[in-house]
């Protein structure tokens, strides 16, 4: 496998996460195609669609959360929720950023490339210790709530997100040596 190659891997490989939640920035309850028709493989098994979540579910949800908070605390409450979703898609939007650097990144020489090895490096990176966390090892914080099918996401997208580290250390190599 030749230097460019293994560098041009490493920077498509993280256009994964903008294909998955691109749309959130337009619709941050859209998440749930991922519930309703990712997450059932990882159970394993397959989508249904008597199990399928739809905006109504999303939005009982979210105002039961609301209403769950003490009667002193609902506007909290409320602005928990609203941070929730700005955060969703405000990620949407950082991996559409990224998504486009690497497009670009993808027409330079090999040589120009180290730059977005480093910054792509470490989010694989950090992306491993995360859903290392969720498939049940010590690492980058606590999530309250991993789900069976979120402990299996971890496993595979821990495994994945270390394939994508190691690809991006090596196309960083490979791009400072050619610099």
């Amino acid at each position: 496998m030749s230097n460019t190659l293994i560098s041009t891997l490493g920077l498509l490989l993280c256009i994964a996460p903008a294909f998955v939640h691109a749309v959130e920035v337009y619709r941050p309850l859209w998440a749930r195609w991922v519930v309703n028709w990712v997450l059932p493989f990882f159970g394993p098994g397959l989508p249904r669609p008597s199990k399928l979540l739809t905006h109504d579910d999303e939005i009982a949800m979210l105002d039961a959360a609301i209403a769950a908070a003490p009667a002193d605390k609902t506007p909290a409450g409320a602005n928990y929720i609203f941070v929730m979703l700005f955060e969703q898609r405000q990620g949407a939007l950082a991996f559409i950023s990224l998504a486009a650097g690497i497009l670009y990144g993808l027409t330079l020489p090999l040589a120009d490339r180290h730059t977005l090895h480093v910054i792509l490096g470490i989010m694989a990176a950090l992306f491993v210790l995360v859903n290392a966390n969720h498939a049940g090892l010590s690492g980058l914080g606590h999530h309250p709530r991993v789900t069976r099918h979120g402990r299996n996401v971890g496993i595979v997208f821990g495994t994945f997100w270390g394939v994508v580290t190691v690809l991006n250390y090596f196309g960083y190599a490979a791009a400072t040596a050619a610099a």
